[in-house]
């Protein structure tokens, strides 16, 4: 299997007044096509900054880091932007669905914010709506979910561009435990039955035994 992420000796500093926070330290990392990666540690260790680095929403102090061969340091701002909308999927805690579109229109938003018709993609709508069990519920808004289906919902959205990789900031974080499992198993599913490669961050011993390698930090360390 290739690697589809790479860090090398990677740090991510912080100046808050005149001190230096180091929140990241000597990170090195692999990720393989198909790895569905669980980042654990407490709060405050940087599992998030990490993610957020991986995905390119954040840059890194120092150190090397590669997404599907490519080196971040070494992309413009552009080419950036474009890897992220049509290469990346992310899922975060709270949702950020669009509270007056429904289910469809919040799911196709991406194309649109990258100029494509999206009725050019009405097979892959269906096939996501199937996927995450809300085929009946295309129509509905948000404020008509729970917050489970309103995650399934962000998930598919994270799908519509088929990215090479998924990337959940504590994905089940503000969910009861019985739709957090749901959708951990939705997520298991993706990346057996797709072939999707995940990497989350979670608190969770229990929802990181849907994956199958664990990454954790420790004072911004890898231990």
């Amino acid at each position: 299997m290739k690697n589809l992420i790479e860090v090398k000796s990677m740090y991510k500093s912080f100046n808050i007044s005149n001190d230096k926070v180091d929140v990241l330290k000597n990170i090195n990392l692999n990720i393989e096509e198909g790895a569905f990666v669980s980042v654990m540690g407490p709060s405050g260790c940087g599992k998030s900054t990490l993610l957020y680095i991986l995905g390119g929403l954040d840059s890194a102090t120092s150190g090397s880091v590669f997404i599907l061969g490519r080196e971040y340091s070494k992309m413009k701002e552009k080419e950036k932007s474009a890897l992220r909308r049509q290469r990346l999927g992310f899922v975060f805690q709270f949702y950020n669905l669009i509270p007056n579109l429904n289910v469809e229109d919040n799911i196709l938003l991406p194309l649109l914010l990258d100029g494509k018709n999206p009725n050019k993609y009405k097979k892959k709508l269906d096939e996501l709506l199937e996927i995450i069990g809300m085929t009946t519920k295309r129509k509905f808004t948000p404020r008509e979910l729970s917050g489970g289906q309103q995650q399934r919902v962000s998930i598919a959205r994270a799908l519509i561009f088929d990215p090479d990789i998924i990337l959940a900031d504590e994905p089940i974080g503000n969910l009861d435990s019985k739709s957090g499992m749901q959708i951990m198993k939705l997520f298991n599913d993706i990346n057996k039955d797709l072939r999707k490669t995940i990497v989350q961050v979670t608190h969770s011993l229990e929802s990181s035994h849907y994956g199958n390698k664990i990454v954790n930090l420790k004072d911004g360390k890898i231990i």
